[in-house]
């Protein structure tokens, strides 16, 4: 059978701005708030991946350890500076997660290297990510969704890259994204005010 004709294949969604966009919060806000609606009765899951030994690396655990700073109230997140989820614990990371978790919509969050021309812009996808694939690691495929920001342009010796990756541009592009998981967890929280009863265990109101 063609996979073609399978009726429930997934439709890919990709939105891409520059972190400097007018507009940035809400246009990327808006998208996972109704990736979330579309998943209201699961348990949102933020998995940030990375590493502080590499500068470049470091969105992911920068950008966990800024919101867990948030106290946000309808999502979960793994993956700090203090207990970063890197290229050693992550599968048996996830694996906690799972089992802590089993109703989980993960949202994966992770540095990359591209092109010059979107150094500095943050992806949303409804795919999975696969960390590491730019050192050539094998490690598992992460997330339900996923963010991933583009930190340096990809040359001949991407590990050094990333090492000399100023921290002043990583740094920027999580705050940039904890404006947006912020911005989502206000939305939601004010939709269950309004519509308590169309709310089941973390169910959220489904039309934007």
């Amino acid at each position: 059978m063609s996979t073609n004709l399978w009726p429930f294949r997934k439709k890919v969604f990709s939105k891409r701005m520059h972190m400097d966009d007018v507009g940035f919060t809400q246009e990327l806000g808006k998208s996972l708030l109704s990736f979330c609606r579309q998943h209201a009765s699961k348990e949102f899951i933020v998995a940030c991946i990375g590493t502080d030994r590499s500068t470049g690396d470091a969105l992911g655990p920068l950008l966990g350890t800024m919101l867990q700073k948030c106290h946000l109230t309808q999502f979960t997140v793994y993956g700090t500076l203090e207990e970063p989820l890197h290229a050693v614990n992550l599968e048996n990371r996830l694996k906690e997660i799972h089992e802590l978790h089993p109703n989980a919509f993960l949202i994966a969050v992770d540095a990359c290297l591209g092109r010059q021309a979107h150094v500095g812009s943050i992806t949303l996808s409804n795919q999975s990510l696969k960390p590491g694939a730019a050192m050539g690691k094998s490690l598992p495929e992460v997330g339900d969704c996923s963010f991933t920001g583009v930190v340096n342009a990809a040359g001949l010796m991407d590990f050094h890259i990333l090492q000399s990756t100023r921290l002043h541009e990583v740094m920027t592009m999580a705050e940039k994204l904890q404006t947006v998981f912020t911005y989502v967890d206000m939305q939601l929280k004010q939709s269950i005010k309004k519509h308590p009863s169309l709310f089941q265990k973390k169910g959220i109101f489904t039309e934007l």
